[in-house]
C-alpha cells in the first residue's frame, strides 16, 4: 500500500473541516462575547473604522485557543464518518492495517497543532490579550459622540447647556440656538443666543466648533463682595461668531498598556512562574511576621507591680472591696483591652493582606494550567472524536456535528465550572483545570478501544452478556 497517498487523504479530509470549523465556532464565539456584550460600549461613541478593525482582529485572534478543541473533536468526527461511510476505513482494516496504524499521521498533526497552540498560548496571546483589553478599556471609557436633538437641553458638555430649536437634515445646521456658558463656575453667566448655527469639529476632534450667526452674546459678572448685586459687564450683537467647545473626554484616548502588564492573561508561563514565586515569598513573610507578633504582643503584660493584692484582685473579682486592688484590677482590664484591639487590626489587617496575595496567586496558577490544558484537550477530543466517528459511520453535518457539539459543550462547561471552583478557593487551582481532562480521557480510551476491536457501541445486547459474563464469574 501506498503510504503517502494514505497520509495524503487523512490529512486532506481533516484539514478542510478543521479550518471550517475553527472559523465558525470563532466566529460565533466573537458575536456572543465581543459583539453583544459590549455593543452599547460600542454605538453611537463615533469610533474610526481602523480603531474598529483593530479590536476585532484582536478579539478573533484571543477566541482561537478556546475554538481548536472544538475544530479537532468535530474535525476528526466528521473525518473518520466520511471514511467509515464510504467504506474507505473498512478496506484500510483488510488490508491488515489496524485504526492504530490509520490514525498515525493524523496523531502526528494533532501532536503538532498541540505545539503550536502552546507557542500561541505562550507568545502571541498574551501580547494580544494586552493590546485588546487596553483598547477595549479605552473604547468603555470614551464619551458617545455629540447628540444634540431638538427642543431638550443636551448637558453632556461639561460647563456648557445647549438647546436647539431646530436641525437641518444633515444635522451640522442648527437653528434657534441657546447656549449657557459655566465655565466660570458662577451660574449661567454668559449666555448666547443665535438664529442660525454650523456645527463642525476639529480635524482632531478634538473641539466643537459653532459657526453662530445673527445673535446676541450677554456676559454678566457678580460682585464677590456683595453677591446680591450683579453688574452686566457686556451686551454684544453679532452677525457671525465662533464658540469652541473642547471635547476631550469625547476623543479615544490610549492608556499605556504598562498599565495592564500585571494581569495573568498578559504574561507568559515564566513571567506567571515569577510573578507566582514572589507572591508564595510575600504569604510566608507574612506568616513569618504574624508569628512574630502573636509571639511578642498578643499576650497581656502588665506594667502593674506583682502585689499580693494584684493577684487578689485577679483571682477574686467578685470579691473585691479595697479601693487599691479595684484600681489595679481597672488598669489591667484596660491595659488589656487595648491590647485586644490592636491584635484585632493586626489580624484584619493580615487577613486581607493574605486574602488579597492568595487570590491573585490563583488567578497566576489557573492562567498557567490553562495555557498548558488546551494542548492535552486538543489530543484527548481528537481520540474522542476519531473513533467515535469510525463507529458511528457518519459523515456530514448532521449527526457528527450533534457528537461533537455535545462533548464539547460538556468540556467547556466543566472548564468553566472548575475554573470558577477554583478561583473561589475551595479546589487546588491544578486540580480544577485537569479534572475535566481526567472526567474526559477514560471516555477516550474506552471509544479508542471499542473503534479499535470493530465492537458494537450501541449494541445493548453486548453490554449484558458482558455484565452476565462478570457476574457469573462473581458467583
Amino acid at each position: 500500500m501506498n503510504f503517502k497517498k494514505l497520509h495524503k487523504l487523512l490529512i486532506s479530509s481533516f484539514v478542510p473541516p478543521f479550518l471550517a470549523t475553527l472559523f465558525v465556532s470563532v466566529f460565533l464565539f466573537f458575536l456572543v462575547q465581543i459583539v453583544i456584550t459590549y455593543l452599547d460600549e460600542l454605538i453611537g461613541k463615533g469610533l474610526r473604522t481602523i480603531d474598529l478593525i483593530k479590536l476585532f482582529a484582536y478579539a478573533w485572534i484571543t477566541i482561537i485557543p478556546q475554538c481548536i478543541p472544538l475544530a479537532v473533536l468535530l474535525a476528526s468526527i466528521m473525518s473518520f464518518g466520511n471514511l467509515a461511510e464510504n467504506y474507505e476505513l473498512a478496506a484500510m482494516k483488510s488490508s491488515g492495517l489496524s485504526l492504530f496504524r490509520i490514525m498515525k499521521p493524523l496523531i502526528v498533526l494533532i501532536l503538532i497543532l498541540a505545539g503550536l497552540t502552546f507557542l500561541f498560548n505562550n507568545f502571541i496571546l498574551p501580547t494580544v490579550s494586552l493590546k485588546s483589553t487596553t483598547l477595549l478599556y479605552d473604547i468603555r471609557q470614551k464619551k458617545q459622540t455629540v447628540n444634540i436633538k431638538e427642543g431638550i437641553f443636551y448637558n453632556k458638555l461639561d460647563n456648557y447647556s445647549i438647546l436647539v430649536g431646530d436641525k437641518s437634515q444633515n444635522k451640522d445646521t442648527l437653528k434657534n440656538i441657546l447656549i449657557y456658558d459655566h465655565s466660570a463656575n458662577d451660574g449661567n453667566t454668559i449666555q448666547t443666543y443665535a438664529k442660525a448655527a454650523r456645527m463642525t469639529t476639529t480635524s482632531d476632534t478634538g473641539a466643537l466648533v459653532l459657526i453662530m450667526k445673527d445673535g446676541n452674546r450677554y456676559e454678566t459678572v457678580l460682585n464677590k463682595e456683595n453677591t446680591s448685586k450683579a453688574k452686566a459687564l457686556s451686551i454684544l450683537n453679532f452677525k457671525q461668531l465662533q464658540v469652541n467647545i473642547e471635547l476631550t473626554d469625547f476623543k479615544l484616548n490610549r492608556t499605556d498598556e504598562k498599565l495592564f502588564k500585571g494581569y495573568a492573561e498578559m504574561m507568559n508561563i515564566w513571567q506567571l512562574d515569577s510573578i507566582a514565586d514572589s507572591s508564595r515569598r510575600n504569604l510566608r513573610t507574612i506568616a513569618k511576621q504574624l508569628d512574630k507578633q502573636m509571639r511578642d504582643y498578643f499576650f497581656i503584660k502588665s506594667n502593674l507591680t506583682d502585689t499580693a493584692k494584684t493577684k487578689y484582685a485577679l483571682v477574686h473579682l467578685d470579691t473585691l472591696s479595697s479601693k487599691l486592688i479595684k484600681e489595679d484590677y481597672y488598669k489591667l482590664y484596660d491595659y488589656a483591652l487595648n491590647i485586644t484591639r490592636n491584635n484585632i487590626g493586626v489580624l484584619e489587617n493580615a487577613s486581607n493582606i493574605q486574602k488579597t496575595e492568595i487570590d491573585g496567586l490563583t488567578q497566576l496558577v489557573v492562567e498557567w494550567h490553562k495555557k498548558i490544558v488546551v494542548c492535552f484537550a486538543c489530543i484527548i477530543l481528537f481520540f474522542i472524536g476519531a473513533p467515535l466517528g469510525a463507529i458511528i459511520r457518519k459523515g456530514g453535518l448532521g449527526l457528527p456535528v450533534v457528537t461533537a457539539v455535545f462533548f464539547f459543550l460538556a468540556y467547556f462547561v466543566l472548564t468553566e465550572a472548575f475554573t470558577t471552583v477554583a478561583l473561589e478557593g475551595k479546589l487546588a487551582p491544578w486540580q480544577a483545570m485537569w479534572i475535566p481532562l481526567g472526567i474526559f480521557l477514560p471516555i477516550s480510551i474506552f471509544l479508542t478501544y471499542k473503534a479499535a476491536k470493530d465492537s458494537a457501541l450501541f449494541d445493548v445486547t453486548s453490554y449484558l452478556i458482558f455484565f452476565q459474563k462478570l457476574f457469573k464469574r462473581g458467583s
